[in-house]
């Protein structure tokens, strides 16, 4: 009992350690990208990780199938287009934004799979649908939050790549449910995300910046590599790991305060400046986030608080005719 215990609390801070760090990825990019074409910064991120764990888990390529094979294709290339219009939606917008916004992909999650595989939501899915909805309204009315660029077009375009963050994490729950392997869809996933997105810095970045663009100091270098090993190998491991050791609520909750911290740390370090109004909108998302993940349902809490209460009165008139 004692073992599980420590187990379980090991599992809680990997997977809070896993959140603190991509909180901080958002920031981190933000700084990057200013210099450094974004598509080349994600390219290297993504396909260094991939190799590194291709390297780590080699063995496991015995095991690899068609299947598998054209799964980690289709969820690599799903990955690559949302980290891409991530990205430029990050360039206009604030990390923080960015942040909460990115993960409205768990409430967007539930109508996709309506839309692809006709499972119909349950009003714990709507309820925070509506509640999200209020909040993004008042984060993009808040204005630009001291960013001084094209906020709501950078509001849009990462709206979008949430959309496509859903469809990551339906496609994972499919291709696992169908039997394939996770840790080689995972490298498959990094892997043809660091190619794809390659492919497009190539096509997108390289008339633009030229060959000198692509060359890095040593300050680039390290935050580069900060995002590779710590916020992508580290965060990946983590998550896989720290689920194993804890019970489902428990990832839930830690694992929704990704977009808190990616918030704070932009506060922290001046890039963000937070008013009332994009205040109570982060607060309100967050509440929507917290509440899809926890399967909230108010109705439902309504009735069983209902019932109960009409059970103890029954049992109180039986005590009094007794």
């Amino acid at each position: 009992m004692e073992k599980t215990k420590k187990l379980n609390l090991l599992g809680q801070l990997l997977l809070l350690a896993a959140t603190i760090v991509w909180g901080s990825s958002y920031l981190i990019l933000k700084e990057t990208i200013k210099e450094v074409p974004a598509f080349f910064v994600i390219s290297i991120r993504f396909f260094s990780s991939g190799v590194i764990l291709a390297i780590i888990f080699m063995k496991k390529f015995k095991n690899l199938n068609k299947k598998t094979l054209i799964s980690g294709l289709a969820l690599g290339a799903c990955v690559a287009v949302s980290f891409m219009i991530q990205t430029v939606g990050l360039k206009n917008t604030t990390p923080g934004r960015n942040a909460f916004l990115t993960g409205a992909y768990c409430v967007i999650c539930p109508f996709l799979m309506w839309i692809l595989y006709k499972k119909k939501p349950k009003f714990y899915n709507v309820f925070p649908a509506i509640i999200c909805t209020i909040g993004i309204g008042l984060i993009s009315l808040s204005g630009d939050s001291g960013s001084g660029e094209n906020v709501l077009l950078g509001d849009g375009l990462t709206l979008l790549s949430a959309v496509f963050f859903a469809l990551q994490i339906i496609f994972i729950y499919r291709f696992q449910k169908d039997g394939c392997d996770t840790t080689l869809l995972l490298i498959l996933e990094l892997t043809v995300v660091g190619i794809i997105v390659g492919i497009g810095s190539l096509i997108f970045e390289l008339p633009v910046y030229g060959i000198k663009g692509y060359a890095l100091n040593s300050q680039q270098l390290l935050e580069i590599g900060y995002l590779a090993l710590a916020c992508t190998l580290f965060t990946q491991s983590a998550q896989m790991i720290g689920q194993k050791f804890t019970k489902p609520h428990q990832s839930a909750i830690i694992l929704s305060l990704e977009a808190v911290f990616g918030m704070l740390f932009s506060v922290v370090f001046g890039t963000e400046q937070v008013t009332i109004m994009s205040g109570i909108g982060f607060a309100v998302v967050f509440i929507a986030i917290l509440t899809c993940e926890l399967r909230f349902d108010p109705v439902k809490l309504i009735k069983n608080r209902a019932q109960k209460s009409l059970n103890n009165d029954e049992t109180v008139e039986k005590i009094y005719k007794n």
